[in-house]
């Protein structure tokens, strides 16, 4: 197998910026370039500087992976790093790979290949948030299939043409196109940077009126033993650094517009920033009708959800 490599420099590389959020002290905001200035070419690798390098062959592949998924059960996926970077990607073989069902995420950029593995307990946080955004949906008479769908790791490609991602899970309303009004990405003990770079590709991926409206990012931090969610959304600001392709001096943010915590250390959990809102128009891409409303996570909701995880894998 060929020897692992470094990541380009990330002085080389466009980093999320931390700034304030109008929500929470702790919460962080993401500088997003304007739609027709985003470049996906720098984006998947940012945040993952620890992240092991390869060069791409398919048995580069297949041993990395493997070797990768045993020592993640082994340690119960409290420390293993989860992502690989495969350089020089050959994009014949995406099929093949695809059919090997591996339990990951890919994202392709050019002919670099992000691999980020995922296990249970990653799954059961992005999955259980994701039912109890869409009963609630259900309980306002939204009618699943007919006025909206909701997807798993569907692969999704950059207006770019030059990069995909597949996103943890997803709502689109059944009006076309179908593209995910709102994604959901889940971080176990991993890097919050790239899940803020994630929040930034799904946000610039598309243009508007059809793009992402919001991300929920969910994020565990093991040694807290706290859980995080954050709604990330774009905003438009007023910029005094213009450019050729912003002559009107303004750019899109993508800011963290709410946050929550759930801190396990005590009995009952402490809970901030609840209840965990997500507007209607956001995930509908429409205005609420009458009998329709914002879809709100209380705090009993969350601590059945945090709950739910931690008794079911004893964290």
């Amino acid at each position: 197998m060929a020897s692992p490599t470094s990541l380009t420099s990330p002085t080389s590389l466009t980093s999320p910026t931390s700034l304030t959020s109008p929500t929470s002290p702790t919460s962080r905001t993401t500088e997003t370039p304007p739609f027709d200035e985003m470049t996906p070419k720098i984006l998947p690798v940012a945040g993952l500087e620890q992240a092991q390098v390869l060069r791409f062959s398919v048995a580069n592949f297949k041993r990395a992976v493997a070797d990768r998924l045993r020592a993640l059960d082994g340690d119960g996926g409290g420390n293993t790093q989860r992502w690989i970077v495969f350089l020089a990607f050959d994009h014949s073989k995406l099929t093949y790979i695809d059919r090997l069902r591996y339990p990951v995420r890919l994202q392709l950029d050019d002919d670099k290949l992000i691999v980020r593995m995922v296990t249970h307990v990653h799954e059961n946080m992005h999955v259980n948030l994701h039912s109890e955004i869409t009963m609630q949906l259900r309980l306002m008479g939204l009618r699943l299939n007919l006025e909206f769908t909701g997807s798993g790791s569907g692969r999704c490609h950059h207006r770019s043409g030059h990069s995909f991602k597949e996103a943890d899970s997803s709502i689109t309303p059944s009006i076309p196109p179908p593209w995910p009004a709102v994604v959901i990405e889940a971080g176990w003990t991993e890097c919050l940077g790239h899940l803020y770079i994630d929040a930034q590709w799904w946000l610039s991926a598309q243009l508007p009126p059809n793009n992402t409206r919001m991300v929920v990012l969910a994020s565990f931090n093991k040694s807290e033993r706290t859980f995080r969610l954050e709604r990330h959304e774009l905003v438009t600001v007023a910029d005094t650094n213009r450019t050729r392709s912003v002559p009107l001096g303004v750019r899109d943010i993508a800011m963290c517009m709410a946050a929550t915590t759930i801190d396990l250390r005590s009995t009952p959990p402490i809970i901030t920033g609840a209840p965990f809102v997500l507007p209607f128009e956001k995930i509908m891409r429409r205005p609420k009708a009458a009998a329709e409303q914002d879809v709100s996570l209380s705090a009993a909701n969350l601590e059945a959800w945090a709950m739910g995880i931690t008794r079911l894998y004893n964290i």
